[in-house]
């Protein structure tokens, strides 16, 4: 021993010499002790590793070989001598916790030490830190703060598989919320990664394709020259027919534009389109599309959970709701939380929460009465007052839309 469990040896040292019993009975065991005494820890290592094997009851052997092991940085064996020595009574059970409580607290601060210094120029740090609490995690295997410490190192270095794994220990063995959010966290996260890749391979057709179906019966000429710049070919198009619409004026003409490259003809009329054929839509690769919503997907479960176990937990319910929104889950999400309202009316982020939701769904109006709860509930709930007014916004919009598509000024 090189610390202080050298003097907690020559006690018991001197506590077997002076007393009777088992101890005195194995050439082993008193070459052991022997040994001890004179700072041979290895050759008592090994005498006590033969005497467990001739005498496995012998309670004492085995914890003197556990501290052994300790000093010697041999956790596995530590456990395994202190494991056994408890088996056998609880003698030195005090002990035994207090050395594996206070390496195993050297190892953490060590290791959140490390946490502290690493950084975006040190990330070495992050190494040092993760051998610092895997070291904490064999002296002792079932403290869940460890496993999220791990988690914190593996996940700041950008580790998230490591990162996933440990967070999940440490929900599963100590039940940590926070841990349980930290993955549902990386799966957003690999969810937004994928999003943007999805996005960067396919944003050309992806433009393309979000122009065609804003081209609609009603817009603006202007628009399409926007969106797709000149036609390839300007013809003049046959007088209206009676109920077409948009009608067209008295002596209008309608012209037919065509832009090849993308299938699509549209028929213009005093500066409005009149009729748009079906467009031959641009190839899109939606690997990682797919990818993206099943990590959206995970993700949602994770904070489902969270808001199981904590339904107040705003920071989490707004995960739940981007993850419900990426996703495209929108009606699932409406009756989630039309279900949180209901079981807790007062709670302004629920209402909040299910504006949002239901002004991405379409409906504006209970949007709006929605957040106007919230606001009631918290006049000073800038969110909601500001939704207040961009859901007005989208609904003016929405109206627009919809009377350009009738012919409708």
């Amino acid at each position: 021993m090189k610390n202080i469990s050298t003097i907690a040896f020559a006690i018991l040292i001197a506590f077997a010499v002076t007393s009777q019993g088992f101890q005195c009975g194995s050439p082993e065991f008193s070459g052991a002790k022997l040994r001890i005494q004179q700072k041979d820890y290895k050759g008592a290592i090994k005498l006590l590793e033969t005497e467990v094997k001739k005498n496995p009851n012998n309670e004492e052997a085995w914890f003197l070989l556990g501290e052994l092991d300790a000093d010697q940085g041999d956790y596995t064996g530590m456990n395994t001598a202190f494991d056994q020595a408890l088996k056998i009574n609880n003698k030195h059970s005090k002990e035994i916790h207090s050395t594996r409580y206070g390496r195993w607290g050297q190892r953490v601060n060590s290791g959140v030490t490390f946490l502290g210094r690493a950084g975006a120029d040190s990330t070495q740090f992050y190494d040092s830190a993760a051998t610092e609490f895997r070291t904490a995690i064999l002296i002792w295997p079932d403290t869940s703060l460890t496993f999220k410490y791990l988690g914190i190192a593996y996940n700041n270095k950008a580790d998230y598989e490591k990162a996933l794994d440990a967070f999940k220990t440490a929900w599963e063995i100590g039940k940590d919320l926070e841990a349980l959010k930290r993955v549902g966290k990386i799966y957003f996260a690999k969810g937004a990664e994928f999003d943007t890749k999805f996005e960067t391979d396919n944003a050309d057709s992806l433009r393309i394709s979000k122009n065609l179906a804003e081209i609609k019966v009603g817009s603006h000429k202007n628009d399409v020259m926007a969106a797709f710049g000149a036609p390839d070919e300007v013809k003049k198009a046959e007088a209206v027919k009676k109920g077409r619409k948009p009608a067209a004026a008295k002596g209008g003409t309608r012209e037919v534009w065509k832009y090849k490259a993308l299938g699509l003809t549209l028929e213009v009329e005093n500066d409005r389109v009149a009729s748009v054929t079906k467009p031959r839509e641009p190839a899109i690769d939606s690997t990682y599309h797919y990818k993206a919503l099943a990590m959206y997907d995970s993700a949602e479960t994770v904070f489902e959970k969270v808001k199981e176990v904590d339904p107040k937990d705003n920071e989490n319910l707004t995960y739940l709701l981007e993850a419900y929104v990426k996703s495209g889950r929108i009606k699932e999400a409406i009756k989630t939380f039309r279900i949180a309202v209901e079981n807790d009316p007062n709670n302004k982020t629920n209402h909040y929460i299910l504006g949002i939701l239901l002004r991405t769904d379409g409906d504006f109006p209970s949007a709006v009465s929605e957040f106007k709860t919230a606001l009631t509930l918290d006049p000073s709930y800038s969110d909601a007052l500001y939704d207040i007014g961009a859901t007005l916004y989208n609904w003016g919009v929405d109206i627009i839309k919809k009377a350009q598509a009738s012919g409708k000024e």
